[in-house]
């Protein structure tokens, strides 16, 4: 028995990371409900609305939609340029297979979550080539409480994606400043899938890497080659993302939103008291965001056994402490409420690099406490009775929030998040929803008949006794054009005065025509960023086959 578990252990480990892929989520998701906290603040509505266009405009023929036009009862809304959908395809292609809106979003779930235990099993097995310490980490980290707050409490889809890809970042650090730094694309492939996850995250990781740099300052002066090889992977990140960054800076180039016109939240007002800290980690609340008792006690021997530990495992622990309590109010978050760095919201999101690195230090076992597989064991299956007690304590603690699957399948058009942020400066969603999706003359003397829409395109005929202008039912973002009109039609520009609603000026008679069509930028960085990725994969695959002769 014992010979066939060793020589299928790596199968056998796929089928025991499937199963409690579905078992961590059981109680929140696959038992005939699903606790979605679907009219409280948090954006799991907003995401399954980005589902929900991109499976709508796949089904259409659009495959790469800008504009996601399900939201806002079709007056659309981009949040495609802020929050790319590369990673949404699974769900999209599921909804065309027959799945409702929920048999998707949980099969998506349990797929996210087997992808992160074989992301972070194969991440620290490529240092380690430790199977037991692997299976710990994979463990530690994939059902850490604040991975599974950020699933089933949160639902915030762009930091659970970004959690998925985070060990990969954590490894390309390693290369790049304690070992091989010609595996320099590590960090380049985790950054890129992070960047192509959540736009907030690369901007955590890049303070954990300027730590980094400050804690290995004299190997770095000893050995220059590091920095360099730091610098070809952040090229090559920018290259392989610019599909998604140019866009973005083009139209806030074009558009001032709410994002940037009325921050949601200052970054003072989201850190946390010690206190609360300690005493939600305690609890493992998965209401709150925490990092839950084993992490919690992972920070409090960390000063003990960090100097057991290897340079790198030794710096990540020591970094881990410096995040933890860049979580809490004794950081003077106040000082930053004006700069750049206020984007980040809250403080706490530090928490999913706490996660990540204390795992590290728990896998890698320093001072060789869990030296008997038996130990190692107990540490998973501790894992798992904790996350399953804390999701048990969830539901029981609120049952108001114990959603029906058809109550999930009842999508909320308008749920675009609680800043609204991608709503131009002066638009207002209530008023929105009261406004009726038909053209409106706001000028001059016109008569409008057969008005249609198809996804972003609108077209309608006119008659303008007297020249004047007609806002359009959808908001007018950079990108959307009359080039295709006839008769005396104006370029289309955004009505200030009424929610930015599209607005073109007419004259005479003819038909009005106006689409969304890609730009430019959006065209040309997509297709660097293509030809990068092409690029990019005959190098790895080269030096992979390099290394192969080597050895």
């Amino acid at each position: 028995m014992k010979k066939i578990l060793l020589k299928y252990k790596f199968p056998l480990t796929l089928i025991l990371f499937l199963v409690v892929s579905i078992l961590s989520i059981y109680l929140t998701g696959l038992d005939r409900h699903i606790w979605s906290f679907l009219e409280m603040g948090n954006d799991g509505r907003f995401h399954v609305m980005r589902m929900q266009g991109l499976y709508e405009a796949i089904k259409h023929g659009n495959f790469f939609p800008v504009v996601n036009m399900s939201f806002l009862g079709g007056f659309g809304y981009i949040s495609n340029i802020f929050y790319s959908n590369l990673w949404l395809y699974p769900v999209a292609f599921l909804r065309l297979l027959g799945m409702t809106t929920v048999q998707a979003f949980i099969s998506f779930y349990v797929l996210i979550n087997f992808a992160t235990f074989v992301i972070s099993f194969e991440s620290y097995y490529v240092v380690s080539r430790r199977f037991d310490k692997s299976l710990v980490f994979s463990f530690v980290y994939t059902l850490s409480v604040y991975r599974i707050f950020d699933m089933v409490r949160r639902f915030d889809i762009g930091e659970v994606l970004t959690l998925t890809f985070l060990p990969i970042v954590i490894l390309g650090v390693y290369e790049i400043f304690y070992a091989d730094n010609s595996k320099w694309w590590y960090l380049t492939i985790g950054m890129t899938a992070v960047i192509y996850s959540h736009a907030l995250s690369p901007i955590l990781i890049a303070i954990f890497i300027l730590l980094v740099i400050i804690f290995r300052i004299k190997t770095l002066v000893e050995e220059p080659k590091r920095i360099l090889t730091l610098v070809y992977s952040g090229l090559s990140s920018l290259l392989l993302s610019l599909g998604y960054f140019l866009p973005m800076y083009e139209q806030l180039k074009h558009t001032q939103f709410k994002l940037t016109h009325a921050p949601l939240i200052y970054v003072s007002q989201g850190s946390m008291q010690i206190s609360d800290l300690i005493k939600l980690s305690l609890e493992n609340d998965l209401f709150k965001q925490n990092i839950g008792i084993l992490m919690l006690l992972m920070a409090l021997i960390v000063p003990i056994i960090a100097w057991k530990a290897a340079p790198a495992v030794r710096d990540f622990a020591i970094i881990g402490e410096i995040l933890l309590l860049m979580t809490t109010d004794i950081f003077p978050w106040n000082l930053f409420i004006h700069t750049p760095l206020n984007i980040i919201q809250f403080p706490w999101r530090f928490n999913m690099l706490v996660t990540v690195l204390f795992a590290v230090i728990l896998a890698s076992d320093p001072c060789d406490w869990l030296n008997r597989f038996w130990k190692k064991g107990a540490i998973i299956s501790l894992t798992i009775i904790i996350i399953c007690l804390a999701e048990f304590s969830l539901v029981t603690n609120h049952p108001t929030q114990d959603d029906s699957y058809a109550a999930f399948n009842n999508l909320d058009v308008y749920s675009i998040g609680a800043g609204q942020e991608y709503l131009p400066k002066n638009a207002n969603l209530e008023q929105l929803r009261r406004t009726k999706h038909v053209p409106e003359v706001k000028s001059g003397s016109i008569k409008i008949r057969n008005f249609q829409q198809k996804g972003s395109s609108i077209k309608l005929n006119f008659n303008a006794t007297k020249a004047g202008k007609i806002d359009l039912p959808i908001i007018g973002y950079y990108g959307y054009s009359s080039n295709s009109s006839t008769g005396d039609v104006s370029a289309v520009k955004m009505d200030q005065t009424n929610n930015g609603l599209a607005q073109v000026k007419v004259r005479g008679s003819g038909v009005v025509r106006v689409k969304y069509e890609k730009t430019p930028i959006q065209k040309i960085s997509k297709l660097i960023s293509i030809i990068s990725f092409l690029i990019m994969i005959i190098y790895i695959f080269r030096q992979n086959r390099v290394s192969s002769k080597l050895e």
